[in-house]
């Protein structure tokens, strides 16, 4: 059974996907190189452009700003190479398994799988964002751990200080298990579901 913490976190995905979408996508759109004169068209490989617009969730007009900016330098840019590109990069990124490996590294669902079974994505990045969460608790934790240790063995410390160290090192080693107990919970039920560990 999950620990309260991850149906509340379950609960706030929806206003939590609104936020990352809207930072991935704007850095995404900030990290553009439109093209500024007919030679920078004449490099790019429109069937990759394409493939990695879906790729990274991106809608197709969205990824087609190059291909317009090289319209307005009067070169033709391949366009059915780029949607070509396009329906790979989606056929790919709108899959369970992607999606689960999206969400656990924290990366937005892009709005591009309309029409497909959307319940079982959105479910395969919701499990993608728990295991993130649980991802993070542990490192987390190992830093404690560090520093606890680091504390409790430094001889330049009150005695009280490293006592107190020790003392609290037990709690976090068995925090660190139960958060490691939860990730193996929830890579094993996306193993169960075929979609891999999200690695």
């Amino acid at each position: 059974m999950p620990p309260p913490r991850a149906f509340a976190t379950l609960a706030a995905l929806p206003a939590l996907y609104a936020l990352t979408a809207l930072a991935t996508f704007g850095l995404l759109a900030g990290c553009d190189t439109t093209p500024k004169k007919p030679e920078d068209c004449a490099r790019i490989d429109w069937r990759s452009e394409g493939r990695s617009t879906a790729l990274n969730g991106r809608a197709m007009e969205s990824g087609w700003r190059r291909g317009a900016a090289c319209q307005q330098l009067g070169v033709n840019p391949d366009r059915k190479a780029f949607e070509s590109g396009w329906a790979e990069g989606q056929a790919t990124y709108c899959t369970p398994g992607f999606l689960l490996r999206e969400g656990r590294r924290n990366d937005a669902f892009g709005p591009i799988c309309q029409g497909m079974d959307e319940a079982v994505l959105q479910r395969a990045w919701n499990h993608g964002r728990l295991l993130h969460e649980a991802d993070q608790r542990i490192q987390r934790l190992d830093g404690d751990l560090a520093s606890l240790r680091a504390r409790a063995d430094d001889v330049k410390l009150p005695a009280g200080n490293r006592d107190t160290a020790r003392a609290q090192l037990s709690g976090v080693i068995a925090a660190r298990a139960q958060a490691v107990a939860t990730r193996e919970r929830l890579e094993a039920e996306a193993n169960a579901n075929g979609w891999g560990l999200g690695r």
